[in-house]
């Protein structure tokens, strides 16, 4: 990382943290280091008062009061030699919870009046940190300074770091110490929403219900070997033991040219379904539910799932083969039987062939999309995928030339924006 070279002292909180090496070497060649604590809330309102005189559109003072009786520690007095007292430097801050985290992504958190249920008690480690204002009004660095260690201590393994510019300076400060737009990341955010990721990259904030019921179905595309046993698994308990269907016959050879959808019901492999592709329609087939779950929606479910993955994809056309006692289940998605195709049987079953017409799809994929889009994992094109991080990163070697390993190993994945901070 940069603590060979660098003051460990000034970057330690930094280290986690994807800032550009520029920033890095600006905060670490400070002299004597700031330091910051928590101001109270008389000394704090007068010193906003003062930033107020330099920066429109301030919270008020009664959301701030409000703030800080939550959590004492958001707004941080800068110390640092030969500081005006008249004109202090702070910094202010919303530790989020992961419900925070995910309602500021998904352009829900009114920053300009929290909801003060989605960020932490003093104590409480934060899934993100929005900062709120930097109020530097002589020098940034010391600020930038203080931030580290507080910032180690809130999340000693690093957080994505959001904020919006509040003037032209801080504009075309931001990008150049290594925030991006959140919606590299994060489709659902603001316009204006900036981030700077850990090095580990932009977490999802998936938020698990604190009591969940049971019964929760979850349907997801089969994307690890692990995956691929469970749908293995399911089919084997479905067709080769309840219908005595021969191995050779369940496993065709066409598994690993198929996409798979994988059903689970509490985290338990139910059900499973696939499905292959044609020059202008899809075939679905191999849909299969444990005994046990049956009574559930999940058979309705990989379906209707599966449709949709393919309208996204562009197909206009579905092809399958239904037991002659199931078309019914399969008229609820369009399905009709094929005039003039007889039934078949295969392994000793009775079927006949069915069509659907599927519905266009207003997000369907196409040459011209954004590249960072087409290669997400199948499935989560609308989520930024592990490719996304490098959007934001300038090339660091010429095409066709060798990497140097050892910088790779040191610098991945720090973004690199560039820049001389000022």
């Amino acid at each position: 990382m940069y603590h060979e070279t660098i003051g460990v002292e000034a970057v330690e909180g930094y280290g986690p943290m994807a800032f550009t090496a520029r920033t890095m070497k600006a905060v670490a060649g400070t002299g004597e280091l700031p330091t910051s604590r928590a101001a109270g809330l008389e000394e704090a309102l007068r010193a906003l008062a003062i930033a107020r005189e330099h920066v429109d559109g301030l919270v008020p003072d009664e959301i701030v009061a409000r703030a800080l009786a939550h959590n004492r520690e958001i707004i941080q007095f800068v110390e640092a030699p030969g500081a005006r007292p008249d004109c202090q430097a702070f910094l202010a801050f919303l530790p989020l919870t992961a419900q925070g985290a995910k309602a500021l992504v998904e352009g829900r958190f009114n920053a300009s009046d929290p909801d003060l249920s989605l960020v932490c008690r003093p104590g409480e480690q934060p899934s993100a940190i929005y900062i709120w204002l930097i109020f530097a009004p002589h020098a940034l660095v010391p600020v930038l300074c203080a931030l580290a260690p507080l910032l180690g201590r809130l999340a000693p393994q690093g957080c994505p770091l959001f904020t919006r510019a509040a003037t032209g300076h801080t504009t075309r400060l931001f990008p150049r110490m290594g925030f991006a737009p959140a919606r590299s990341y994060y489709e659902a955010a603001g316009a204006d929403l900036l981030v700077l990721p850990p090095r580990s990259g932009c977490p999802a904030f998936e938020v698990a219900p604190a009591d969940k019921a049971p019964g929760q179905i979850a349907v997801r595309v089969a994307r690890t070997m692990e995956d691929m046993m469970k749908c293995f698994s399911v089919r084997a308990a479905t067709y080769m033991s309840e219908q005595e269907c021969p191995f050779d016959e369940e496993f065709d050879g066409n598994d690993f040219c198929a996409t798979h959808f994988i059903g689970e019901i509490d985290g338990e492999p139910a059900g499973c379904l696939r499905v292959r592709y044609f020059a202008d329609f899809v075939k679905l087939e191999r849909l299969a539910v444990r005994q046990e779950f049956r009574t559930s929606r999940l058979s309705f479910r990989l379906v209707r799932d599966a449709v949709t993955y393919c309208r996204r994809k562009g197909y206009s056309r579905a092809y399958g083969h239904s037991r002659s006692d199931l078309t019914r289940f399969w008229g609820l998605f369009g399905f009709k039987a094929i005039p003039g195709r007889p039934s078949f049987v295969f392994s000793d079953v009775e079927y006949v062939e069915l069509e659907a017409a599927l519905a266009p799809q207003d997000a369907r994929l196409d040459i011209g999309e954004d590249p960072y889009v087409l290669i997400r994992p199948e499935g989560e094109w609308d989520r930024p995928g592990p490719l996304d991080r490098s959007r934001c990163r300038a090339p660091s070697r010429q095409p066709g030339s060798r990497p140097n390993r050892r910088r790779e190993e040191s610098d991945h994945p720090q973004l690199q924006s560039g820049g001389a901070t000022a």
